[in-house]
């Protein structure tokens, strides 16, 4: 049983260890796609009219950059700190 086990968690182990390589060379992909879903949201807050942008419109657009600069940030310290 403890063989059967123990290989399982190898099969588990390259398996993780591969998905970890993939998104590591996908991270670049990631913030791009980020930055532009920011980009196009701030473009359609902003295509409104005045009157049209309501209180819940810009507080949803406030929390979504301030949690993206917050994810980007912590991208940037982790890359920095595990290079």
């Amino acid at each position: 049983m403890l063989p059967q086990v123990l290989a399982g968690l190898g099969l588990v182990g390259l398996l993780s260890a591969g998905c970890l390589f993939w998104l590591e060379r996908l991270q670049p992909l990631f913030f791009v796609v980020a930055i532009a879903t920011l980009v196009y949201q701030i473009w359609t807050v902003g295509k409104r009219p005045p009157s049209m942008r309501t209180w819940g419109m810009k507080a949803i657009l406030g929390i979504s950059l301030a949690l993206n600069g917050l994810l980007i940030a912590g991208w940037i310290v982790i890359t920095i700190r595990y290079q």
